[in-house]
């Protein structure tokens, strides 16, 4: 199947027909399965005069996992009057959405959720058109409301050894960082985000004294990309200089919009970091991302 006109000029005229709707396009659909990742949540969104996210679960929550795709929409700030929303994913070979029509989101102070289990099948999915090219594309419009002019879009993917996946740090003249503190790498960019490592020479929390702690710290995001939780499948590592033969250890997180750390306090033992690692007071600490997620407005 292909579509009768590009997904980009398809998402360029959704938002101008539909300017109370938030669409969430979901790129590389069959990589979320691929590395079982539960649920995807799109960035906070405006819409209705209240803060909103969606999330769509793509192998299905609960019940419905292993045969339905299952969407959920959630307040994030209080929501204190009565609203009509409908949830829908967008048909990309004519002007169509699969629903379950209108419904009601009830007064809230606290955030609440409200959604399907069972939204669309699997099979639904592929073989109506509402996934073609690896892609296809959530959403909600609320009714009864001021339209925004135009709707408002985002773009989720998920990237396989993306550009940069790569880093390494150098630390040069090793014993000349002070052992008690933390000390970080120049910040660098993979995705739509910024990032750093940190290390604890002399190990951190309770493993201070007793191992070399290695963290990945999520920093900012670069111009103009959504502040959004982002997933990244990663390996830490300190390079063996000698035969190659690198210590190293995998984590896979969802880092939040806010600056947060992941890795291993317990990284190696403070008795190993010596040769082949520690060589000439020099040592190298890496970073190779083997998947992460970026999202950008569209």
């Amino acid at each position: 199947m292909s579509r009768p006109i590009p997904i980009e000029e398809m998402v360029r005229l959704f938002k101008i027909h539909h300017p109370t709707s938030h669409l969430f396009k979901i790129d590389n659909f069959s990589l979320l399965k691929k590395h079982g990742v539960e649920k995807v949540e799109s960035s906070v969104f405006d819409l209705a005069g209240h803060k909103w996210t969606l999330s769509v679960y793509p192998n299905g929550h609960k019940s419905a996992k292993g045969t339905h795709v299952s969407i959920f929409l959630m307040n994030q700030v209080s929501v204190n009057v009565l609203l009509t929303y409908e949830l829908f994913v967008v048909s990309q070979l004519e002007r169509k959405w699969h629903t379950y029509g209108r419904d009601e989101f009830d007064t809230n102070p606290e955030p609440s959720t409200e959604g399907f289990l069972r939204f669309i099948s699997f099979a639904d999915l592929e073989r109506k058109g509402f996934l073609i090219g690896d892609c296809c594309m959530f959403g909600v419009k609320f009714y009864g409301i001021e339209p925004a002019n135009p709707g408002t879009a985002e773009r989720f993917s998920l990237i396989e050894k993306p550009l940069n996946h790569k880093v390494t740090w150098m630390m040069s003249k090793f014993s000349s960082f002070n052992p008690g503190k933390a000390h970080q790498s120049n910040e660098f960019v993979v995705g739509t985000r910024k990032w750093r490592i940190e290390v604890h020479p002399r190990g951190y929390n309770e493993e201070k004294d007793k191992s070399f702690s290695v963290y990945l710290s999520a920093e900012g995001f670069i111009n103009n990309a959504p502040k959004t939780k982002t997933y990244a499948k990663f390996k830490l590592r300190v390079l063996d200089q000698v035969s190659w033969n690198h210590a190293e250890r995998a984590d896979t997180e969802w880092f939040d919009a806010e600056p947060e750390q992941s890795g291993f306090a317990d990284f190696m033992p403070l008795g190993k970091l010596d040769e082949p690692y520690l060589v000439k007071d020099k040592l190298y600490v890496g970073v190779e991302f083997e998947v992460i997620s970026t999202t950008n407005y569209c």
